[in-house]
């Protein structure tokens, strides 16, 4: 079964390096790929800037402190310790 000698030769060592480098290039591929579409490891881009923009934003409590200060059911010093009460304990827990 071996031609010319000892062994399979050079072509068989040759293929078996150029097997094993195409399924390494075929799985760095995926994995770079699933790396970009957000699926493995970090998020995808933009997400953190959602995030900041996120907690930018004002709550809904805020929301209507400040269309009741703008409507003059509560005057400033109201508004203003009630505002603070609200940053200072936070937003409640983002889901997901």
């Amino acid at each position: 079964m071996y031609w010319y000698g000892h062994g399979p030769g050079g072509w068989f060592i040759a293929l078996m390096v150029v097997g094993a480098t195409a399924w390494v290039l075929l799985l760095l591929g995926v994995l770079l790929l699933a790396r970009r579409t957000g699926a493995v490891g970090t998020p995808p881009a933009g997400a953190e800037r959602r995030r900041a923009d996120e907690a930018r934003a004002p709550s809904r409590a805020e929301e209507i402190l400040a269309e009741r200060f703008a409507h003059g059911d509560i005057d400033d010093e109201e508004y203003r310790r009630r505002a603070e009460t609200l940053r200072r304990f936070g937003r409640p827990a983002q889901q997901g």
